[in-house]
Formats: C-alpha cells, structure tokens, sequence
C-alpha cells in the first residue's frame, strides 16, 4: 500500500494529466489551477481530545503543457494521541483528514478518489495506518456504520477492523473512514484506535464532527502551491 502523501500525488497527478487535453486549456480559455481548500478539526476539539498535529502540508503536482502550466493542490493533515495499553504509554491512536480539488470535465469526476469506496480508500492510505502499528493486518469490513453531523450534514462512517501487535501482544484497531464532496473538493475523514479503547473512539467522534474545510480563523496555513512538491507547513 501506498502512503498517504503518495496517494495524494498520484490523485493530483490524475488531476493534471486528464485536464491536459481539455478544449478549454487548449484553446486557452480557462485557467487551469486547480488548489484543495485546507480541512482540519477545530482547535477546541484538539484541546478537548489531546490530539497533537504530527504531519500537515499541501502536495502540489505541476506540469508544462507548451508554454501553459497545469497544476494541482492537495491538502492534509495527521493528528495521534498517546493511549495506555498494557501499562505502557504508546501512540497508537491516529485522525487524518484530506481535501482534494474534485474537478469535473463534460459532467464527470477526473479525480480518481471520487468514486472509490471506502474500503479502497483504505488501501490506498493504509501506509498512514501502518506507519503507527507494526505488522497490520488487511484491514477488513465489520459490516457496521454510523452517522456524525459534519460540514452541516450527516455523513456515514464505515467501520473496518485490522489488527496490529503492541509489546508482543495481539490486538484489535477499529478502523473508521468516510468520503464525501463539500464546496467542490473531494473530503477523506480517518480515524484509527485499538479496539479495547472505547473512549478514544469518543474523541475521535469529536475530531470528525468538529472538522472545518476552510478552516476558521488564522490556523497558519502555508500558501499552497502547484509546483511538484510537498510544502509541510510546519
């Protein structure tokens, strides 16, 4: 599985590509720039929860057609939180969330995350799970989801389980994940936390419902940038 930063340039790199031989780009007619507005969960949530930003940034992904450039910006962002498991303080609680131009060209999506299900969302960013836990499992479908307000309505989030070893020890990550489009951008909302955990599955809750695209106030957000590239913005 790719990581979630790969994933995004090969979205962006769709982006690009498939507009490249737009009449309107062509003929000239049409800027062709194509930049995520920035989501993230509101900074009393993070307050609330203890989550800490671990990794955020703009992925921008260029191209020269002729004498025109092309270019695309994705944005996201990765909160964890350290929880108890045996006795031992150890970061196994992870949210992330992701904004993508959608773009439309005759009436149909050319983004290639627009109409994947969650399940192949989550093997296209499994790596963002992987990088907390050792040796994780394929994550599989519990059959199970549920409903949170988000970005004034409700959106259905799919639950998987997958399961990761800590200390030796087995033990069972829960899996939540959903996709929508808000104001013309394809949204990932991601949330990841040992099973035994009922509580951080709470804040996560909180996390989701609380996520802003664009977000509020000044929250330090780098200028995005299309050229080819990963701006942190840390």
């Amino acid at each position: 599985m790719m990581d979630r930063r790969t994933a995004l340039a090969a979205g962006c790199t769709g982006l690009v590509s498939a507009t490249a031989g737009c009449i309107g780009f062509v003929l000239g007619e049409e800027s062709l720039e194509y930049i995520a507005e920035p989501i993230l969960p509101s900074e009393p949530a993070l307050d609330r929860t203890g989550y800490e930003l671990s990794d955020q940034g703009w992925l921008g992904i260029g191209e020269e057609i002729g004498d025109r450039q092309i270019g695309a910006a994705a944005w996201s962002g990765a909160y964890t939180n350290d929880v108890t498991i045996q006795g031992q303080s150890q970061e196994a609680a992870i949210f992330a969330c992701l904004s993508m131009p959608k773009i439309e060209v005759a009436g149909s999506p050319i983004n290639p995350f627009a109409d994947m299900t969650p399940r192949e969302l989550l093997e296209e960013f499994g790596d963002e799970v992987d990088s907390e836990f050792d040796d994780i499992s394929q994550p599989q479908p519990t059959g199970e989801s549920f409903s949170l307000p988000m970005l004034g309505e409700a959106r259905t989030i799919e639950e998987f389980v997958s399961e990761t070893r800590i200390q030796g020890e087995p033990i069972e990550l829960l899996l939540w994940i959903t996709t929508f489009t808000h104001r013309d951008d394809v949204i990932i909302v991601f949330g990841g936390f040992p099973r035994q955990l009922a509580d951080e599955g709470v804040l996560i809750e909180d996390l989701m419902e609380s996520v802003e695209h664009p977000p509020e106030g000044d929250r330090g957000i780098p200028e995005a940038n299309t050229d080819e590239g990963i701006d942190d913005g840390l």
